[in-house]
């Protein structure tokens, strides 16, 4: 029995860019990747995924799922090349391949979530002839890609005429405009991964005076400018969404590091630590003046500040979702773009974080760039519109409370699963025993299950009250969620066999969800008989 990496889920894979004919290149941090399995899975016990973030000097363990699962799911926490390998371990525990340092990788993935900055070096012009030399800054640029037009600054907005480039590398060009008066070129470019920069350019007609006009529309933080148009934040869209926006954000100033990934095989400890019950619906809080450092900011934050309100806020699993809005008043000459703030302390400081096209009817936000060390945690919102005369309404200032508020979740929980033990005060309750950590845990984030084999099916623990006639029989397969108190007395159903696995569920408020299942089955026919004498008989007879 084999099983194969399919594909990166979403991602067309038939034919790689020919400047890393082995890598998949992706724009995102989150990686799906389904698992195709040849042959019977019955013999199968669990399935491990490793990755290697050093071109295979090092194969962690990052995940580790039961074969009904056809995917698995990898966050990495940089932009960088990442190698992945799945190994089977059959119910005897022998590996397929036992090395992985011998084998060749399964995928090889790109991520690269920075968007090229073009940086121009120099313009210049001899009547109708132009001339514009610039530079890319990005890892991983596609050359052929970029593109230049141009137009006659005092014509129609929408009037850009390509320029044909000449081969070799593509960073000047020199070409005929047709005008001596003022024009304005724009520089387009591209990397592996689909990231998209561009540039402008304005050159002064033919004897006027170089003005100093050169935008790179990557990245930069606008002017603070005075203001004008209203906008009202709508609602946060919630699902994931790869960044396709030709506008990109600026890297912000440096954040702590993040924590890393840690992914364990399931495991049954021999003893549990010492539980403390947590009510039903309890929330693990947190203050981010000491959970989370500021974003920098130019002016010094006032002493004290509102704690963030994680109540209001909306949990959320991916580094990149929508901001949809409305702008409740414009003049006549539109919105040109919409300027992203964004604060880590509930506004106890702000940070420009990028501009997007006034006329999309959503802001892309991408928390997953290389500045942002840390991207888990809270976070809060300001959208601020540029009309077309280039006013504003002013930025936000310290002490502004923000307009929406997201609290980003990426890490899955832990759980640790102990042996279970009888129950002093009910004989016929059996105690599960477990341990989950995460600091995003909602109500009733813990579920229960038990199998009569490690690969199910699944049914539930809680609200099992009746006898099992039969093990493999069809029952009910929808768990209810219970607190994650740490034990859970289960009364044992009559009719299930002396040994069962257990799976317990830890799902938080973002939606990441780590399922551990006991490797051996657990004794839960705790009852030691007892009889007692109830009378004497004479006997009749010889026997």
């Amino acid at each position: 029995m084999t099983a194969t990496l399919a594909a990166v889920l979403g991602l067309t894979l038939a034919q790689p860019p020919a400047a890393a004919p082995d890598y998949y290149p992706l724009t995102g941090r989150t990686i799906t990747l389904p698992i195709e399995y040849k042959g019977d899975r019955k013999g199968i016990g669990q399935v491990q995924l490793y990755a290697s973030a050093d071109k295979g000097q090092t194969w962690p363990l990052v995940a580790t799922v039961l074969p009904d699962k056809t995917e698995f799911s990898y966050t990495a926490q940089k932009d960088g090349s990442y190698w992945f390998h799945i190994v089977i371990v059959d119910r005897a525990g022998k590996k397929d391949p036992p090395n992985l340092t011998t084998e060749a990788p399964a995928m090889k993935v790109l991520v690269d979530t920075v968007r090229p900055v073009v940086e121009f070096r120099g313009s210049r012009r001899t009547g109708e002839e132009v001339v514009v030399e610039w530079d890319v800054r990005d890892d991983h640029l596609n050359d052929a890609a970029t593109k230049v037009t141009f137009r006659r600054a005092d014509g129609p907005a929408d009037d850009w005429r390509e320029v044909t480039l000449p081969p070799g590398p593509r960073n000047g060009v020199r070409f005929p405009c047709g005008t001596t008066g003022p024009v304005q070129v724009r520089v387009t470019v591209a990397d592996l991964a689909g990231n998209t920069g561009e540039g402008l350019r304005d050159i002064g007609a033919v004897g006027a005076p170089a003005p100093q006009t050169s935008v790179s529309l990557s990245g930069g933080p606008p002017a603070v400018i005075p203001p004008a148009p209203a906008l009202t934040p709508a609602a946060v869209v919630l699902e994931p969404l790869a960044p396709a926006a030709p506008l990109a954000p600026t890297a912000p100033a440096p954040l702590p590091a993040a924590p890393a990934i840690i992914a364990t095989p399931p495991v049954v400890n021999a003893a549990p630590p010492a539980i403390n019950p947590t009510p039903t619906g309890a929330v693990p809080t947190f203050d981010p003046r000491t959970a989370v450092a500021p974003l920098a900011h130019g002016n010094p934050a006032p002493a004290a500040g509102p704690a963030f309100e994680a109540s209001r806020a909306q949990v959320v699993k991916s580094l990149q979702f929508d901001l949809s809005y409305q702008v409740d008043q414009r003049g006549p000459s539109g919105i040109s773009r919409v300027d992203l703030w964004a604060t880590r302390d509930d506004g106890r400081s702000w940070v420009w974080w990028s501009k997007h096209a006034g006329n999309d009817p959503t802001v892309r936000v991408n928390l997953g760039i290389p500045s942002n060390t840390q991207p888990e945690g809270p976070y809060g919102f300001r959208l601020v519109p540029v009309s077309g005369a280039g006013l504003s309404d002013a930025t936000p200032a310290p002490g502004d409370a923000p307009d929406v508020r997201v609290v980003v979740d990426i890490t899955a929980p832990t759980v640790t699963i102990f042996p279970p033990s009888s129950d002093p005060a009910d004989p016929t309750a059996l105690v599960l025993q477990w341990e989950a950590a995460d600091r995003n845990f909602g109500d009733d984030p813990i579920t229960l299950e038990w199998s009569d084999s490690p690969t199910g099916p699944w049914r539930p623990v809680v609200g099992s009250e009746g006898p099992v006639v039969q093990v493999g029989a069809v029952g009910p397969t929808t768990a209810r969620r219970v607190a994650n108190t740490g034990r859970y007395a289960w009364r044992v159903p009559a009719g299930l066999p002396p040994r069962v696995y257990l799976k317990v569920t830890a799902r938080d408020a973002a939606g990441n969800a780590t399922e551990q299942v006991t490797r051996e089955p657990l004794l839960i026919d705790l009852t030691k008989p007892r009889a007692r004498i109830t009378g004497v008989g004479a006997v009749l007879g010889p026997r």
